[in-house]
């Protein structure tokens, strides 16, 4: 496939000539093919510094760090699945003043996600929206305790001091 060039036949136009633009292989105002664009998401998704730079040279792709940076924090988050168990505690953003809700997969100890508050609602909004929890990690909060039993009452729940 060869793209044709238009040509604007309005003497009053500014722009004398036109790309066609090809399903897959370009976009409006892009610099790079959307090949090239998951190639060096990739790379700067696995590396970075020194080497990020040797690897992009010998691609003959040679990009500045801030392009790097730039796409990697365009990519959206990747998917979190829902653990088998769950952790669940609360931190203070600030000391006394504000908090939130950590769930983590304690089988991976991998954050999967950080709620507003540490209130009973958010947590079974939660519980609700991501089946297939099977244990409950918590402290002893009354909060937590009437969220897992809310919004998931057939799922094992542990309360102890240490559950993360």
């Amino acid at each position: 496939m060869q793209a044709q060039p238009l040509f604007c036949d309005n003497s009053g136009c500014t722009r004398v000539t036109f790309a066609e633009q090809v399903e897959g292989l370009t976009f409006f105002y892009s610099r790079r093919t959307p090949l090239l664009r998951t190639l060096l998401e990739a790379v700067g998704v696995a590396l970075a510094g020194r080497a990020r730079g040797r690897l992009t040279d010998v691609l003959s792709a040679p990009v500045d760090r801030s392009v790097l940076l730039r796409l990697v924090m365009a990519l959206p988050d990747p998917p979190a699945a829902t653990p088998r168990v769950l952790g669940v505690d609360d931190f203070a953003t600030r000391k006394g003043q504000v908090y939130g809700t950590l769930l983590v997969d304690t089988e991976t100890h991998v954050p999967i996600d950080m709620l507003q508050g540490r209130e009973a609602g958010p947590l079974a909004r939660w519980l609700t929206a991501h089946p297939g929890v099977e244990i409950i990690c918590r402290d002893r909060s009354g909060s937590y305790s009437e969220a897992a039993r809310t919004a998931a009452p057939d799922e094992t729940q542990v309360a102890d001091k240490w559950h993360i």
